[in-house]
């Protein structure tokens, strides 16, 4: 059986339903593929990711449309939250602009960080960083470094990527099983046609170093054909998914991440300090060590009062190194321990990888890559085929996906306007010469 459509994305774990759904709007026939059940065993609360929605002007109508049509966030009322040695630093919080006032940082990054410095300002401030101290530009470094998918050593942590708007709204949810389904139902919604195969099973190819068809199995089996293939997963994912595929879209071979993050599941003792914590805290122990491990940890409430998520970044090579996640565990009690002394923290779960095997979780759902790895990373090697997913992004926020997405939709549209205006040319000739 063969099946068709102009454009087709492959898709993983929501990513791209907003850009499915934009190519739709603009009358271009779209599939979206959903292979998330075939990239490990993860529940949705690793799916989800401990990086929130930081809400600034850039995020359109349509793209918080998409957002709202998975699970609910609620809004941090004071704002992302920096719990330092000296206490918490909130950015919307009432003494935050006192604080940031007070602060050693220099004048251009607080503007920054504020939100008020123009991108030429910005751009200007970027050029000359190496001229700051670590203590007039941290903040700047930790808005780069924290949710970014490359790392690089604190003081240079703003030379990769991008920065976070750490001073914009910032939300947070309880991300379930339904959210998912939520999502792609409101996709269809929209005109998409969505699919779910038990296997892409091969391609095919065309003249010109271009994709023509992907071979599915499953409910709906046979040749698919298509134009432009929007492929959303990473070289990792893409060779777990299936190595055939991973050989032909990257023949240079998986990328391994240097760093992944990883998530347990901890419980708190009521005390003075738990019940003030905010729905997501940054947990940043010593400015000046290393921001992996427990030095740097994310502290999420969930459902349950007396328990929370904590994330940690990690080496990629520990990921399933069952004595090294104790370890690591024993040190994380440690310090909230020392932050909330009457808490008692108990590890309730490990990490996935604890207990799973990499043949049954594969790739690390958010993945970070170090500075030597930036070479291979976003290199499509076919005409017709545009790259989406971690190895892309330059960080780990709805902003920097919709960014790309947006960059792919005017390359498609700009593309559909001339496929239609060749064909109503063609159209034309044979009329006039019939």
């Amino acid at each position: 059986m063969e099946l068709g459509s102009p454009v087709i994305l492959i898709s993983a774990f929501g990513r791209g339903h907003w850009l499915a759904a934009a190519l739709a709007k603009e009358g271009i026939k779209t599939t979206l593929v959903d292979v998330s059940s075939k990239l490990g065993v993860w529940p949705s609360e690793d799916v989800e990711g401990p990086f929130g929605f930081l809400r600034n002007e850039r995020v359109s109508e349509s793209q918080l449309e998409r957002l709202y049509a998975d699970d609910p966030y609620d809004e941090v009322s004071n704002g992302f939250t920096l719990w330092l040695k000296e206490g918490p630093f909130e950015f919307k919080g009432p003494v935050s602009k006192y604080k940031l006032d007070q602060s050693s940082l220099a004048a251009p990054v607080k503007e920054i960080i504020a939100g008020s410095s123009a991108d030429k300002a910005a751009k200007n401030l970027y050029k000359h960083l190496e001229a700051l101290s670590f203590d007039q530009s941290w903040i700047l470094h930790l808005a780069h470094q924290w949710a970014g998918t490359t790392y690089a050593p604190n003081a240079r942590g703003a030379s990769v990527g991008a920065a976070v708007p750490l001073s914009s709204s910032f939300l947070v949810r309880q991300a379930t099983r339904n959210g998912l389904e939520k999502s792609l139902t409101w996709l269809a919604s929209k005109g998409v046609e969505v699919m779910r195969p038990h296997q892409i099973m091969d391609v095919s190819f065309g003249g010109g170093k271009s994709i023509t068809g992907l071979e599915l199995s499953g409910e709906k089996q046979g040749l698919f054909r298509l134009e432009q293939i929007i492929w959303m997963l990473s070289s990792e994912e893409t060779y777990f998914l299936n190595e055939r595929l991973g050989k032909y879209f990257f023949p240079e071979g998986a990328l391994e991440p240097e760093w992944c993050w990883v998530r347990y599941r901890v419980g708190l003792q009521q005390c003075f300090e738990r019940d003030r914590l905010p729905l997501h805290t940054l947990v940043v122990d010593d400015l000046s060590s290393p921001w992996t491990h427990e030095n740097m940890m994310v502290l999420q409430r969930t459902s349950l009062a007396d328990q929370f998520d904590v994330w940690m970044r990690i080496p990629t090579v520990q990921r399933f190194n069952k004595e090294y996640l104790t370890v690591r565990s024993d040190r994380m009690k440690k310090l909230l321990t020392a932050r909330m002394s009457l808490s008692e923290p108990q590890i309730l779960s490990f990490p996935q990888e604890y207990y799973y095997t990499y043949a049954q979780l594969g790739a690390s759902r958010f993945p970070v890559f170090g500075e030597k790895q930036t070479s291979r990373r976003g290199r499509a090697g076919f005409g017709n085929l545009h790259l989406d997913g971690p190895e892309v992004w330059p960080h780990y926020s709805w902003g920097a996906y919709f960014d790309n997405h947006e960059r792919i939709q005017l390359q498609i549209v700009n593309w559909w306007k001339e496929k239609l205006l060749k064909e109503q040319k063609e159209k034309k000739r044979k009329e006039q010469n019939p």
